[in-house]
């Protein structure tokens, strides 16, 4: 007689709960970030397509996680049968889960990427970043497929009475734990010393530092994985063991995406607490201080018409005026800033002009 899955230690429907709530929330913010970059820009750029890629790659991934659940996960190996599982099955979708989780860790790195190419213009940088998306495909390209022929043939991998010949999956793991976290730490550290040459106030300058930060808690999500494969790699019950491992990495997987979408809710909280905005701003206008310059726009190329509508646009266009080379133009006092086609400068204020510039003490 079977029994009911409920009668016995099942952690089954926790991971149902947690990723189908965490996949909805991803969900809505890569839709709302997509309609942001068609409504309020009237563009989609790389960045939003690949972390709208990731997004459907990860649906995949939690189908897939709930069928090992359903199947046995979260039970231990000798009640998976007696409840109605399929250990058979549930390692087979435990494969597959593998495959599609380092997938969508991959793309939503390849996200933060392409944006950062997308609102920096240093050729260093952009070289930086190229080199960085090279390691990520071939590293993501490699673990894959590391991750999919792990068994000789290949269904030893879920039909662990055929024999297979293996890998040490235990240093596997622990090899693919230590890149994933790296590579993270990096990317969230990679724009840091740009944002710190920026020309804000310093209210605004650790604003949009902290907006960019926001992915180590990825990382976070990461090493508390890392914990977790502590017992996974050591158990021999492993539709109990790795259980956190899998719950885990679903949590990390959905992270990465809601981080990467975070940045673009500026404008939707901003129509919710106008006050707290306001408030931020009037704070870093105090603390700013006036010089005597303007900014004018002289280019026959269609720059005074380009407008953005939220802090990435401006941080978009400060980053901008700091040229495609490393060093940054400073503007002092009695000078304003011309912008060219082909450069910035600075110039004198004459008398004459100095009673136009809003805020200049005569």
């Amino acid at each position: 007689m079977t029994e009911s899955p409920s009668s016995v230690p099942n952690k089954g429907p926790t991971f149902l709960l947690v990723t189908g709530i965490m996949c909805a929330i991803a969900g809505i913010l890569v839709i709302y970030r997509l309609l942001h970059g068609y409504i309020l820009r009237k563009n989609i750029y790389t960045d939003d397509f690949m972390i709208a890629a990731s997004m459907c790659v990860m649906l995949v991934t939690t189908v897939v996680g709930d069928l090992a659940n359903n199947y046995g996960f979260g039970r231990h190996k000798k009640d998976v049968v007696p409840t109605g599982g399929n250990p058979v099955l549930a390692l087979k979708f435990f494969w597959v889960f593998q495959v599609t989780y380092k997938l969508v860790l991959g793309l939503t790195k390849l996200s933060f990427l392409t944006f950062y190419l997308r609102i920096f213009p240093s050729k260093r940088f952009h070289l930086i970043c190229h080199i960085t998306m090279g390691v990520i495909i071939g590293g993501v390209i490699g673990f894959v497929f590391a991750t999919i022929f792990q068994c000789i043939p290949v269904k030893g991998s879920w039909e662990k009475h055929i024999g297979a010949t293996c890998i040490n999956n235990a240093w596997f793991r622990w090899w693919w734990a230590g890149y994933n976290t790296a590579t993270d730490i990096w990317i969230c550290l990679l724009p840091m010393p740009l944002l710190a040459r920026l020309q804000l106030n310093l209210v605004r300058k650790v604003g949009v530092m902290l907006m960019f930060a926001l992915g180590l808690f990825v990382c976070v999500t990461s090493i508390i994985r890392i914990n977790a494969l502590v017992q996974s790699v050591a158990t021999d019950d492993p539709t109990w063991g790795s259980w956190e491992a899998l719950l885990w990495s679903a949590i990390e997987a959905n992270c990465g995406i809601i981080c990467a979408c975070l940045p673009f809710l500026k404008h939707p909280l901003k129509q919710l607490v106008p006050k707290l905005f306001t408030s931020i701003t009037s704070k870093g206008t105090r603390s700013r201080p006036t010089y005597n310059y303007k900014l004018s726009a002289l280019s026959s190329r269609g720059h005074h018409g380009y407008q953005q509508t939220d802090d990435l646009g401006n941080l978009a266009m400060s980053s901008k005026g700091m040229g495609s080379q490393d060093p940054i133009n400073t503007i002092g006092p009695g000078q304003v800033m011309v912008k060219t086609d082909i450069s910035l400068r600075t110039e004198p204020v004459h008398n004459d002009e100095a009673h136009e510039i809003p805020g200049h003490a005569v």
